[in-house]
């Protein structure tokens, strides 16, 4: 009997498996033939010898490639070799990616196939199939309550906020959800929670307040079904609004307060010490209360749109004796929804923080250079 040496270990269990880390920052592959390499493709989840197959990993090549020469690498950066940048078998990817002492072309199949990669996880993100009907059904709580009157916002229920702005984020474009991934440890689509996403602008602090409390009160937003790990405050300081809240008077109105209390009052809530930014290329001087809240999506069953077609054609056909027969309409009545949760961000800012997040080091063009920046590093690893 042979026993493979179990000794050193791989880079694979210590760096990813114990280590926590993820894959697309490896050193390269190990595949050493093509025969490797197929097996590998294999687990994957890829049978190149299916056309279909093949066809769609070629795909993601040539994207992955595109996206390299396009978005990753500056116009005095190194390219692709040849061999690499129109390599018509992914598997001889694999193969040069494991190649070793590491040579240049083993370094750019290793930053083509990170690209791969995570492009293989945003095409296989079942949400995205779905979107524009996530998208409404996300907004929909929020929509009923934002009225527009006379160039100004609010939202109107039982009582009304006035809002100095709204803003929807309906969908990240491909290039941006690619950047996104490329950066984040996780690297998994899963993990983009700003797929969709609103932002309120309040006039000051207590108008964060009033905005957060307006959508408790109308069950636009559940303390439920908010997600506790990615809840971020870099607004109020949650000691002196206690304090202050504390010592009010019973029937409180914040309309009972003149501009003069209201300006003493922001700056006394103020959050002094903010701490660490979690997200690294969010900028120290960015101040937002933002969380992320779940809503359970409902979608009709693929079934039920196959179903309705045959119902349509034959009725067209002029058989309805045959839709009787098939019992399409019991069918169509057995047809379960699709039912999950999807999470959306929510960012509640004051009106100077918000002109403040328009250009400079909090501005959103500064943010995504600097993610940029990041996916550069890890994509190019060894290259620059």
């Amino acid at each position: 009997m042979v026993t493979a040496p179990a000794f050193p270990l791989p880079p694979e269990v210590t760096q990813v498996v114990l280590g926590g880390g993820s894959s697309i920052d490896l050193e390269g592959m190990r595949c050493g033939s093509r025969a490797e390499a197929r097996e590998f493709g294999l687990a994957y989840g890829y049978d190149l010898t299916i056309p279909v197959q093949a066809h769609q990993v070629r795909r993601v090549q040539a994207e992955a490639v595109a996206f390299l020469e396009t978005v990753i690498l500056d116009s005095g950066d190194p390219r692709p070799p040849v061999e690499v940048r129109d390599c018509e078998d992914p598997l001889d990817l694999l193969v040069w990616a494991s190649a070793r002492p590491r040579d240049a072309r083993a370094a750019w199949s290793c930053a083509v196939l990170r690209v791969m990669h995570t492009l293989f996880y945003l095409d296989h993100d079942v949400n995205l199939r779905f979107l524009p009907e996530i998208q409404r059904q996300v907004f929909t709580p929020y929509d009923r309550h934002l009225v527009l009157e006379g160039g100004r916002w609010k939202l109107r229920g039982v009582y009304e906020v006035e809002l100095a702005g709204v803003e929807k984020k309906e969908q990240k474009d491909r290039a941006s959800m690619l950047l996104k991934l490329l950066h984040k440890p996780e690297n998994v689509a899963e993990t983009i929670y700003d797929h969709i996403g609103i932002r309120f602008v309040a006039q000051d602090r207590l108008g964060v307040l009033q905005v957060i409390r307006f959508l408790l009160d109308h069950h636009a937003l559940l303390p439920t079904h908010i997600k506790p790990s990615r809840s971020r405050n870099r607004m109020i300081d949650l000691d002196a609004l206690k304090t202050w809240m504390g010592s009010l008077p019973p029937a409180f109105e914040l309309a009972a307060l003149d501009p003069g209390e209201r300006a003493a009052l922001n700056r006394r809530l103020a959050l002094r010490d903010e701490g660490a930014w979690e997200n690294p290329f969010t900028a120290q001087d960015y101040a937002a209360v933002q969380f992320t809240a779940r809503t359970l999506i409902r979608l009709a069953s693929p079934a039920t749109a196959a179903l309705e077609t045959v119902q349509a054609r034959l009725k067209a056909l002029g058989h309805p004796e045959l839709m009787s027969g098939a019992g399409l309409a019991d069918l169509l009545q057995e047809q379960e929804q699709l039912t999950f949760f999807f999470a959306h961000e929510v960012q509640v800012m004051e009106e100077s923080g918000f002109r403040n997040s328009q250009s400079g080091p909090a501005s959103h063009g500064e943010y995504k250079l600097r993610q940029r920046e990041a996916a550069r590093r890890r994509v190019l690893q060894g290259i620059l």
